[in-house]
């Protein structure tokens, strides 16, 4: 009889199920869409009950075609950071909190002022942002009281959704790598939560483990609700920028992994964390146990472009309708035939409502046009946008503490060539793919593999199962337009940051 497992991704747009055979072969899959709720600019919340549902039914999907005894695995990765309280009875106390939310802004902006980030910087390797959980839980504190209250638990979503398979409460070292953790030691350290002034809170957290030993066998309600045998076994992790890397096979010192998602996170991997002078980014630790990421999670993802297509609308749909292409294709053939800097068009990428975040960190940064004409076309609007995107990752790339070794893409955006020439050229160096499409899903199928004894390794897993993809060479002559326009890129967000903050001042003060 085949034996499969499945790996859930929960990101910040929807919830995804993926089985996979034990080849790493993705067999079904099957994903549903999450509403953001945004009352606020900087507010950026989901609802826990609406991503366990579809989650649910996600599961129940993929499942269906097969034998419930089939069903040896199930392995679980979410977005990071962000906050989501759960009361005493598993039960959520308010939506959850994201990662992209920039509600904690003032009081990342004091800790930042008062010394308290550069010390979490010198034991932890992240240096702190809006989206993190300490500063979420300190407003939720200061605004929120009686809400935080109710909580006997604080946890990462991902946390959660392992909560409510196992009934297990625990959490494991990738997520909380951000930001509770000796990042040496990978383990939770009293002098945080101290600097935080978040010590009282310290029973709220749950047990934290290397993401293979996180195993737990599904409860009795859960394979009820998913029509599973109770011999499944779960584990918890690793969170999605580690269980993607994972995925992709990025698991040596030196290699990098691009996730181009609703985020746009630019990782290495390193094997001695918090030994760099480089004050951005965070440091998250990797599957395996001598291994760290060193990341450079942007804020600049695919969300550009899809607000983009949306502005846009009707006028160009419209004409890709008339080329008898869907809007996709006709769009980014439009792009190709404007030059590299699109005519003298820069975009600056921070849509998100936590700003931006590397290699800089500005909450009040907010996505802009700069050097718009009457003589720019819809062409250079959308050539600016895609390009804004891969400005974000030199910016990143330029700020990592060692050499490159290999750049492999993944997420939502290395389904588009023509992005995955543009970021080639614009870093100047070969990127590459690799087979399937799901890599943070994937990763927890490793994970969830080697838990049970089916792989010897982390290793022996990607061995196994990491099938390379396509190879992109970059263009040296672009890489060098590329350059040029990448420095006018920074001189003008630089330019921008007083702007910006008194923009937000305006925009929050006024009356």
């Amino acid at each position: 009889m085949e034996r499969y497992i499945i790996g859930i991704d929960s990101g910040t747009s929807g919830v995804k199920a993926v089985l996979f055979d034990l080849d790493g072969n993705e067999i079904r899959k099957k994903g549903f869409p999450i509403e953001a709720h945004t009352p606020f600019e900087n507010w950026f919340e989901e609802d826990m009950d609406e991503i366990l549902e579809k989650t649910f039914d996600a599961i129940r999907y993929v499942v269906k075609p097969f034998s419930k005894n089939a069903i040896i695995g199930i392995g679980v990765t979410a977005q990071g950071d962000g906050l989501w309280l759960i009361d005493g009875d598993g039960r959520p106390v308010r939506k959850g909190v994201c990662f992209c939310d920039g509600r904690a802004g003032e009081i990342v902006k004091e800790w930042e002022q008062s010394g308290v980030t550069e010390e979490v910087f010198r034991i932890s390797g992240t240096r702190l942002f809006t989206g993190n959980q300490p500063g979420v839980l300190k407003w939720m504190e200061l605004h929120e009281g009686d809400v935080l209250q109710k909580a006997k638990y604080a946890m990462h979503l991902k946390d959660y959704l392992y909560m409510k398979l196992t009934g297990d409460v625990l959490t494991d070292v990738s997520d909380q790598s951000l930001v509770f953790l000796d990042i040496k030691n990978r383990a939770y350290d009293k002098r945080l939560f101290d600097l935080y002034s978040l010590s009282a809170y310290m029973d709220k957290y749950p047990k934290v483990l290397e993401c293979e030993e996180t195993k737990a066998y599904l409860s009795e309600d859960a394979a009820l609700a998913l029509g599973l045998t109770r011999d499944v076994v779960v584990t918890n992790g690793p969170m999605d920028v580690a269980a993607c890397a994972l995925g992709a096979g990025v698991t040596e010192v030196g290699q990098c992994c691009s996730i181009i998602g609703t985020a746009a996170l630019h990782e290495m991997v390193i094997d001695n964390p918090a030994d760099d002078e480089i004050y951005a980014g965070m440091t998250v630790c990797h599957a395996m146990k001598d291994r760290w990421l060193r990341l450079m999670a942007s804020l600049a993802g695919t969300p550009n472009i899809e607000w983009l297509f949306g502005v846009l609308g009707e006028a160009l749909q419209f004409k890709a309708s008339a080329n008898g292409q869907d809007v996709y294709a006709y769009a980014e053939g439009l792009i190709e035939t404007i030059p590299v800097g699109a005519n003298g068009l820069l975009f600056h990428p921070y849509l998100l409502a936590g700003g931006e975040r590397a290699p800089f960190i500005e909450p009040a940064a907010r996505a802009s046009f700069t050097g718009l004409s009457a003589n720019h076309s819809m062409g250079d609007l959308l050539r600016a946008c895609y390009e804004g995107v891969a400005y974000a990752m030199m910016d990143c790339y330029l700020n990592m503490p060692r050499e490159v070794k290999s750049i492999t893409l993944c997420g939502g955006g290395a389904k588009s060539e023509l992005w995955c020439r543009m970021f080639a050229d614009a870093v100047g160096r070969d990127v590459i793919t690799v087979g399937g499409e799901e890599l943070g899903a994937k990763g927890c199928f490793i994970t969830n593999a080697y838990a049970q004894g089916i792989f010897g390794s982390y290793a022996d897993g990607v061995s196994k199962t990491v099938k390379p993809g396509r190879t992109y060479r970059a263009d040296q002559s672009k890489h060098a337009r590329y350059l040029e326009y990448y420095e006018l890129y920074k001189q003008t967000y630089t330019a921008l940051t007083d702007t910006w903050r008194a923009r937000q001042d305006i925009v929050f003060g006024g009356g």
